[in-house]
């Protein structure tokens, strides 16, 4: 029998402290989690459980700098997650609260660190905001239920992800078939220097030492993509090494002073714990490339890796001569991946700069064309001009300056497939692929041209190879997953891989597009409902004819079905 008193216990808290699933007020949000609802004037919004999930543990911890790797173990334990997990979540919340990140009322991202809830947070009041029929029934079963506090909360979640992501596992066995081949990770080298905004520096650094691994037949090398959530020190090597499937890691360390670079770097056998090499490299700034092909030299050596005459011609290519170029390339680099309509025109700016400093620059004219592709897809460009011709022009310029390039094939892929040139589009990304056989977004790349054009089925193997390859994959590649089941028709294995997606990724167009059109395949109305209002929260102008654009499907009757679906889920 519920005892009342426990009730009455509930609703006389009057202290900032929230226990267990009790709700609670964010500022003027009234938060429910056992309901995953918040309601403010009238208006009521559902959560997905993890962004629920975060903001209770934020509220558990008011005012309080949260860590990433914090907020990362209680929510997801330790189910393999990309870095963009939690920024996604976190980006979610921000757009239902109407939070501003640079200047936050709710929530605070300290940099570097991870995140503080700032908000005013209370219990007061809550008995008078919801009916007393649900006071006595559903907030007594609650914490009949969940009372021992939010430690069964969380772990439910961590189940759930587990069993909705049907690939981990079978992510998780794969990783141990390399070959033979020496198995290793790049971990993303630390900034030690003051300048909080040299981050893309390092990560630069990190980003060029794994792909000229990556280029060596003879080495299984996890993308750099993976590897984010190491970006503190110290780091266990053992537990990373299990984390991403390899045996070696590379570690290291970046510390500017005005004209000069002091790095440390060290090659680890995560089994033995044993550093296979190490160095140190005080240098000036324009010798950074040297720096760089020494680290890459060292670690070939100790690992006794033999090879071919094209890698050790390729080896010995430099993207650029010039610093400045360089720079420039790295800024655009990391304002291309924000995936936004204004990093995107700033990062377009840089690449433009690194070209006017060396005309040669390859990466810089092929990393332009993606700026024009995102344009076209996400329709940023008004009026739109030809996007893609420009695109392709760019592409086929990266190439025409450096044919060995294996970025530059990709992003020359990348280009034919928006342009629905499917079979020039799976060859330039095979060409990637033979350049850099570690190269994990080219096999996303040809998987995606053999869904369109070719066999679903080999595009799942293609997919479950660059997760292979890049574990800690980030939504992209759990969007195309999810795309491949659908196209398949395998609806019931498509939804949990696309919400997965857009947890992860709450930006990516896609995955709420193939979302809300697979839970409408299975007569799901609420939910395809609910996931049409999820996309309208962050794309208030989206537009169903819009979708032949977005997604380069072939098949025209593809696309003719999935909009009658998603207007039958109210876009």
């Amino acid at each position: 029998m519920y005892n009342p008193s426990m009730i009455n216990e509930l609703f006389r808290k009057r202290d900032r402290t929230v226990d267990g699933l009790q709700a609670f007020y964010l500022a003027d949000w009234h938060v429910d989690p056992g309901t995953l609802r918040l309601r403010r004037d009238g208006q009521e919004i559902k959560l997905e459980s993890k962004m629920m999930a975060v903001l209770h543990y934020l509220a558990r911890h008011p005012g309080e700098l949260i860590t990433r790797e914090a907020l990362e173990q209680a929510i997801w334990g330790k189910t393999i997650v990309g870095y963009d997990a939690l920024t996604g979540c976190v980006a979610k919340l921000r757009k239902v609260l109407g939070d501003d990140p640079h200047q936050p009322r709710y929530i605070e991202t300290i940099a570097k660190k991870g995140y503080r809830l700032i908000g005013d947070v209370s219990t007061e009041a809550i008995a008078s905001q919801i009916p007393a029929t649900a006071r006595t029934d559903r907030f007594v079963r609650q914490r009949l239920l969940w009372g021992a506090g939010s430690g069964f909360l969380i772990a439910a979640m961590i189940v759930i992800a587990v069993f909705i992501q049907p690939d981990t596992r079978k992510r998780a066995a794969a990783q141990a078939q390399t070959n033979d081949r020496p198995s290793i990770a790049v971990l993303p080298f630390a900034n030690l220097g003051n300048e909080a905004g040299y981050d893309y520096f390092s990560n630069g650094i990190t980003a060029d030492v794994t792909t000229a691994l990556s280029k060596l037949s003879g080495l299984f090398v996890i993308s750099q993509s993976s590897t984010g959530n190491w970006r503190t020190t110290p780091v266990d090597m053992r537990e990373a090494a299990t984390a991403l499937g390899v045996r070696y890691l590379v570690e290291g360390n970046i510390r500017s002073e005005g004209n000069r670079l002091r790095i440390n770097a060290h090659l680890v056998d995560a089994d033995s714990n044993i550093y296979l090499w190490s160095a140190q490299y005080d240098r000036e700034l324009q010798n950074i490339f040297d720096v760089q092909d020494d680290i890459t030299a060292n670690i070939i050596n100790a690992l006794s890796v033999t090879l071919t005459e094209a890698e050790t011609r390729r080896t010995a290519q430099r993207y650029t001569t010039s610093i400045a170029a360089y720079d420039d390339f790295l800024r655009g680099q990391a304002l291309y991946i924000q995936h936004t309509r204004e990093d995107n025109l700033l990062a377009r700016s840089y690449f433009q700069q690194a070209i006017d400093r060396d005309a040669a620059f390859a990466r810089a004219f092929s990393a332009m064309a993606l700026t024009y592709v995102a344009d076209y897809r996400y329709g940023w460009a008004e009026p739109p001009p030809d996007q893609l011709d420009l695109a392709l022009r760019l592409a086929e310029k990266g190439i025409e300056l450096d044919n060995e390039l294996p970025q530059a094939y990709w992003v020359l892929g990348y280009v034919r497939l928006f342009r629905q040139e499917y079979q020039k589009a799976a060859k330039a990304a095979g060409r990637a692929i033979d350049l850099e056989p570690n190269f994990a977004d080219g096999y996303l790349t040809l998987a995606v041209c053999k869904l369109h054009f070719g066999s679903a089925a080999e595009a799942l193997q293609l997919v479950r190879k660059a997760m292979l390859l890049n574990p800690k994959y980030p939504a992209a590649y759990a969007s195309i997953l999810g795309q491949v089941y659908y196209v398949m028709g395998e609806y019931e294995q498509a939804v949990p891989v696309l919400r997965e997606a857009t947890e992860r990724n709450i930006n990516l167009l896609t995955s709420h597009v193939f979302l809300i059109a697979a839970l409408s395949k299975l007569e799901r109305p609420g939910e395809a409902a609910w996931a049409a209002t999820q996309l309208k929260t962050i794309a208030s102008d989206f537009n169903v004819n819009t979708i032949g654009g977005m997604l380069p499907v072939q098949n025209a009757a593809i696309i003719t079905d999935m909009q009658k679906h998603l207007r039958q889920a109210g876009l």
